[in-house]
């Protein structure tokens, strides 16, 4: 019974893939649990790639499994699927390509998905408006096809944000003279004048003169002038926001016409912000929306503009500096301009799927800074690193390669530490952006593949 059973164990069977034979022995076939073996049967045909079985008759004779160089992943794992191969029997050396490929599929997959959210929310909010006006004014301020209204007016709005963002930009550039210059400079700078004669006799050099201001005076009052400077950095805002905007009072007739530009964007962004909730399917779905918010609060922040002109004509002390800080927004409104460039969505949706690894790389970062922090402030001078909260400025902007170069160890010690927290940041970054290049970079392929492939079917 037992020699029957060796017998029949050491009976080969061909499998036949599309012509190419492959023996194998009764006690392997035990390996590929979805082939059925009969005892009266020793050949069995099959329609299925030849490349993908080698790698399994391989596995069959040696007990190795790899993903063949020359074979697409995903055909190889439907391969393995087909014969009732397990993915964990793949070897080590194999394993990088099959995380990647799952990976990458299952965000492909969350890509599509959302994807496919949009264009039926796109189609939902068609159906659920009755005016064909309101439906193709819809399309053209939110750029949803590639119409030549469409296009001609993304190159308008593109143009009117550029116009307001440098608007604003070259209001703030002053072009004085020279002549001006110097007595600015006379005015309120510093002046040292020094008169000198000198007369020879006998070989001896006599100086007479006058020093405006000695040595001893001009170092108190550069460290005076110093302290100061550092008192203002201390601030969140330097100066009042009345002294950096252009306003009424600071303006004349070169720069008033920056004004003029400024109310020109206005009215277009309000119109089109009226046209906007006119035209939008859902005003809750459109206030829900971050871009949709932002641009509100920025138009608010430009009109926070009219109260303080109206505050300089009446000469009314009322503090506005708050409204004002808000112009700083006005930069926000390039984000209009790219919403529906898929770059951008995809850029969106890879920070999105890597929000894991952002967090672990800003934990990272964190603990690096807390870390070195603590030993600079008590390896270096207190005059150099005042706080450790100030030495967090120093770790953090080391780690990230940027190094300003306004705080700097002197100790030997505390160099070493600032080498060792360099040399940490550049770690931590370098290994944690490829995942959102390799992510980013698949994506996009993907969607220039699928662009392409409309067109032609166009």
């Amino acid at each position: 019974m037992q020699s029957s059973q060796k017998n029949m164990d050491a009976q080969e069977i061909t499998v036949n893939i599309n012509g190419f034979k492959f023996k194998l022995k009764r006690a392997v076939i035990t390996k590929l649990p979805n082939l059925k073996v009969t005892s009266s049967q020793t050949e069995y045909f099959f329609e299925r790639p030849n490349q993908c079985f080698e790698a399994i008759y391989n596995y069959c004779l040696v007990g190795k499994l790899h993903i063949p160089l020359t074979v697409c992943t995903g055909e190889f794992l439907e391969e393995l699927e087909f014969w009732g191969i397990e993915a964990t029997e793949l070897e080590k050396c194999c394993h990088h390509r099959y995380v990647l490929f799952m990976r990458e599929q299952e965000n492909l997959r969350g890509f599509l998905r959302c994807t496919a959210e949009e264009e039926v929310r796109q189609d939902e909010d068609e159906k659920s408006t009755n005016s064909p006006l309101k439906n193709r004014l819809w399309k053209i301020l939110d750029n949803r096809d590639s119409t030549k209204e469409t296009k001609t007016y993304f190159v308008l709005s593109t143009t009117i944000i550029l116009l307001a963002i440098f608007g604003v930009a070259f209001s703030t550039v002053t072009v004085t003279s020279v002549s001006d210059q110097v007595d600015n400079l006379g005015g309120h700078g510093t002046t040292r004048t020094v008169e000198l004669t000198t007369a020879m006799h006998n070989g001896k050099s006599e100086t007479t003169g006058t020093q405006a201001t000695t040595d001893s005076e001009w170092m108190k009052e550069s460290e005076t002038n110093a302290s100061h400077q550092y008192a203002e950095g201390e601030k969140m805002f330097s100066n009042i926001a009345r002294d950096k905007v252009l306003t009424i009072e600071n303006t004349d007739s070169k720069t008033r016409w920056f004004l003029y530009i400024e109310h020109f964007t206005n009215v277009f962004f309000s119109i089109e912000l009226i046209i906007r909730l006119v035209c939008c399917p859902s005003l809750s779905r459109y206030f829900r929306g971050c871009l949709n918010l932002l641009d509100i609060v920025v138009l608010v922040a430009s009109y926070g503009r009219y109260i303080v002109l109206a505050a300089d004509m009446t000469e009314s002390t009322i503090n506005a500096d708050p409204l004002l800080y808000l112009q700083m927004l006005r930069v926000l409104r390039l984000l209009r301009i790219i919403e529906n460039v898929p770059a951008f969505k995809i850029l969106c949706y890879t920070v999105q799927l890597g929000r894991k690894d952002l967090m672990t790389m800003v934990l990272f970062l964190f603990i690096g800074m807390l870390l070195f922090s603590n030993f600079l402030y008590f390896v270096e001078s207190n005059d150099d690193f005042q706080s450790i909260p100030d030495a967090w400025w120093f770790s953090i902007i080391t780690m990230t390669t940027v190094g300003f170069g306004d705080m700097v160890p002197r100790t030997a010690l505390g160099r070493i530490i600032g080498t060792l927290c360099a040399l940490s940041g550049v770690l931590f970054i370098s290994l944690t952006i490829p995942i959102f290049v390799n992510t980013f970079q698949s994506l996009y392929l993907y969607a220039c593949f699928r662009s392409n492939r409309f067109e032609k079917q166009k």
